[in-house]
């Protein structure tokens, strides 16, 4: 019997064929799925509104809700007027998006569906240690219903808090305030979390840790060291919103010079659109920083640290951070330089990366170009951390006081208050000394300066000034001998302590 078998130019012949069929037909196909699926997800759209408007038309007949707009949270229910809203519907939920509403009929929608499950977990809720929540809202800050959404990092709007002055302290729930005499200072929450390198560039993956856990997801996570503060573990820190800056009636708030700042005298406020605290000896920053604790409850407040510096930057580069936010795109997501040459907190320029100051500077409430030059691109974020002044912070090099004011015996009893290292060099910095500072990890990140301290100039600064080029930003170090200088502000921290 005759086996006819095929010969090797046959079975090339066979496998082009299969080739070309397989060139065709998989886009086809590929085609077929994508339409498949953006059609099926134009109908869970519809059913979707469709929902959104009666649920909408109950709520308004059981209570008296009746919003202009509602925010789609990641598991597909709303948040109308900082009102969780339960979506019920058949088919698949957005996970982002803004629906606006007249009469409660969608009469706008801006829906995002995500392909991949998002890992999002609720942050700490703040410890307000005395001061009083506020959200931005027509304008204005207002005191917030804590009862209602005030804050929501998945958009990008870190919580906000203040410190009234006594005009405004008798403001009540839902009042507008007048920054100029309600408000002494503005603090940011930075929740307590775990974080690893992402996988794309310039990317940090950050978990939210609930409670006070030290124990990190996975191998790859480390928790951040700036929820240690001595021997306390933190549920989060607050951050001063803008440099600090002083008392309007204080000589040195207006004409600052060294004879009128260097003293431990000020009385510090962080508010936007004033000059920065300047001219002053590291001792007397610190000084200065400690003086928020009369006015807190549960609270230490200190000058910030280079640990506290990394938590802020590397949540800003995180998807809860501007780096997180599709309303900046590829160069614009680093943070915006503040080049006011008069040191004006919170002032943007409307770009990371023009050496030049345009003139005027963006406030820091106009949208995109002036909230840029914050953490999350959203007025929630921190501002003043690229340009302006450079901050000094309570990191040094082995103990080293140069021209700070310090005496030699103050490192004996101040651990908790400042990072020490032993290294000269930032490629040197071990994971002991350095990680999570926003150091040895980032360097070069946006082209930033990173220079460590030493032995002349053993103290620490982070940011870059108005005047420093292209090489500013929230991964920029350099370092300081801590005399008082023209150029250097600094940032306020609270470390609740229940």
């Amino acid at each position: 019997m005759n086996k006819k078998a095929f010969t090797l130019i046959e079975l090339l012949a066979v496998i082009v064929i299969l080739a070309i069929i397989a060139l065709i037909a998989v886009p086809i196909i590929i085609n077929i799925i994508r339409d498949t699926k953006e059609k099926s997800r134009e109908i869970s759209k519809d059913l979707y509104l469709n929902a959104v408007e009666q649920t909408i038309l109950k709520e308004n007949i059981e209570g008296s809700l009746n919003p202009s707009s509602c925010r789609v949270n990641i598991d597909g229910n709303i948040v109308c007027d900082g009102t969780k809203v339960k979506i019920e519907v058949n088919g698949e939920k957005p996970c982002k998006g803004i629906i606006t509403l007249e009469k409660g009929m969608v009469t706008k929608e801006t829906l995002e569906y995500c392909d991949e499950k998002i890992n999002i977990q609720e942050p700490n809720e703040p410890e307000l240690a005395g001061m009083t929540p506020v959200i931005y809202k027509d304008n204005s800050w207002v005191i917030a219903d804590t009862s209602k959404e005030w804050y929501n990092y998945y958009y990008q709007e870190w919580a906000n808090a203040v410190i009234l002055t006594d005009a405004g302290k008798g403001k009540q729930t839902g009042d507008k305030l007048n920054l100029e005499t309600d408000v002494k200072a503005m603090f940011v929450w930075i929740p307590r979390y775990e974080y690893k390198m992402g996988e794309k560039e310039k990317e940090i993956s950050v978990n939210f840790i609930s409670g006070k856990g030290t124990t990190p997801s996975s191998n790859e996570y480390y928790v951040h060291p700036a929820f240690t503060f001595d021997d306390d573990e933190l549920s989060g820190i607050w951050v001063g919103k803008f440099e600090t800056s002083t008392d309007k009636n204080s000589t040195c708030y207006k004409t600052p010079n060294a004879d009128n700042c260097n003293n431990d005298k000020q009385d510090p406020y962080i508010l936007p659109n004033v000059s920065s605290l300047r001219y002053q000896q590291i001792v007397n920053q610190f000084a200065t920083a400690k003086k928020f604790n009369t006015l807190l409850t549960n609270a230490d407040s200190h000058m910030m640290k280079n640990r506290e510096w990394g938590a802020v930057a590397y949540l800003s580069q995180s998807k809860y951070g501007k780096y997180g936010n599709s309303a900046y795109q590829e160069a614009n997501k680093e943070i915006y330089q503040n080049k006011s040459n008069l040191f004006i907190t919170g002032s943007s320029n409307g770009t990371p990366g023009q050496s030049e100051k345009t003139s005027p500077q963006y406030t820091y409430d106009v949208e995109l170009n002036g909230t840029g030059a914050s953490t999350t691109g959203t007025i929630y974020g921190i501002y003043d951390m690229s340009g302006g002044a450079k901050e000094r912070v309570m990191a040094n090099f082995n103990d080293e006081i140069s021209i700070s004011g310090f005496d030699e015996s103050w490192f004996n009893d101040n651990e908790k208050y400042y990072d020490k290292y032993t290294i000269t060099s930032i490629d040197s910095c071990t994971d002991k000394e350095c990680k999570g500072h926003a150091l040895n990890e980032t360097a070069g990140w946006y082209g930033d300066s990173a220079i460590s301290a030493n032995s002349i100039s053993p103290w620490y600064a982070r940011g870059g000034n108005y005047s420093n080029g292209t090489n500013v930003g929230v991964f920029f170090s350099s370092c300081s001998n801590g005399d008082s200088y023209s150029d250097y502000s600094l940032f306020v921290v609270l470390a609740p302590t229940t």
